[in-house]
């Protein structure tokens, strides 16, 4: 810290390869090879002092200072041979130090966990040749970030789990689609399809209230495109044909579209010779098909044999 002013200097390389923290206080040392341990802290107010406890312990395992006497440290003179005067390359048989490997089995890194870190930490420095002033601390810091990967994606896998057949949304998940003002009744007779459809397939998820959300968002927008194409009730006409958001919906109970096309001429037939006013043909056609299915299928273990005739929402009375 210089002394005119208030401005704090480091030695970027050396914050690279050992860190931010040890740099700032390594350029205090350099600077005044002696420090007073409260003089420091007083001099690094913006530390915690915890913080400023664990750079002395690691700089002093660096021996890049060291204790003088009872809480006093200087720093390390050049001509001692343990100074790493310079950077080097990662050496191709490089192992890390007994302190190193006791430092990070502290931290609860797992032994298995280091052996096969260690190849590729080699590995990737010595393609890249890049030098360090300290492989120990740069394999340390690169070792702490990978187990917090592994520890956060093994933490991930132990909360996906399959759907139970007994799964109910949460309340903030119905609230969430109660502002999206979607109809209750709608949400209701979603559900038992969506247990059976992931039920099926054995998916694993952590995130099952998000899942529903998005199907249910997905199924209001497609029902409510099939009830507002018409807004008053018409009667049926020789040219009408199902929109193709019918054969969406019909595909999400497993009834193929080729099935459903085959029931047209018979669903026009009988609704031309009753000559009666409906507000959304689309809906009236999906129930038709639905029932024709059921009726061919019998009690099989199609989706439609398990469920009410009105999922999805499509049997709204006109």
């Amino acid at each position: 810290m210089s002394k005119k002013s208030n401005l704090l200097n480091f030695d970027k390389e050396i914050a690279y390869s050992i860190g931010l923290k040890e740099a700032i206080i390594l350029q205090i040392f350099k600077a005044e090879k002696k420090q007073n341990l409260a003089t420091l802290i007083d001099k690094l107010s913006f530390f915690e002092e915890e913080e400023i406890h664990k750079v002395l312990k690691k700089l002093l395992k660096l021996k890049l200072i060291e204790e003088s006497s009872a809480e006093t440290f200087c720093l390390k003179s050049k001509n001692e041979e343990t100074i790493p005067e310079r950077k080097q390359n990662i050496s191709r048989g490089y192992f890390p130090s007994n302190n190193i490997l006791k430092e990070a089995k502290s931290l609860g890194v797992s032994e298995d966990f280091i052996k096969n870190k260690l190849p590729e930490f080699r590995a990737y420095w010595s393609d890249r040749k890049d030098k360090s002033f300290s492989w120990d601390y740069k394999f340390l810091k690169y070792l702490l970030k990978e187990w917090r990967t592994e520890e956060e994606n093994l933490n991930k896998a132990s909360k996906m789990k399959p759907i139970q057949k007994n799964w109910k949304p949460s309340k903030e998940a119905l609230q969430i689609l109660k502002h999206a003002e979607i109809d209750e009744k709608f949400i209701i007779d979603a559900l038992p399809e969506f247990i059976l459809y992931w039920s099926e397939r054995n998916t694993a998820s952590d995130s099952w209230n998000t899942k529903f959300l998005n199907h249910i968002k997905n199924q209001w927008v497609r029902y409510q495109n099939l009830i507002s194409i018409v807004k008053k009730p018409t009667r049926m006409k020789k040219d009408w044909e199902p929109s193709e958001d019918c054969y969406d919906v019909l595909s999400l109970a497993k009834i193929d579209k080729i099935f459903a096309v085959s029931q047209i001429p018979e669903f026009k037939l009988y609704w031309l010779e009753t000559k009666e006013m409906r507000n959304c043909w689309n809906s009236k056609f999906i129930q038709h098909v639905k029932f024709k299915w059921k009726a061919k299928h019998g009690n099989t273990k199609n989706v439609l044999s398990r469920l009410k005739d009105h999922e999805w929402a499509v049997n709204f009375k006109n």
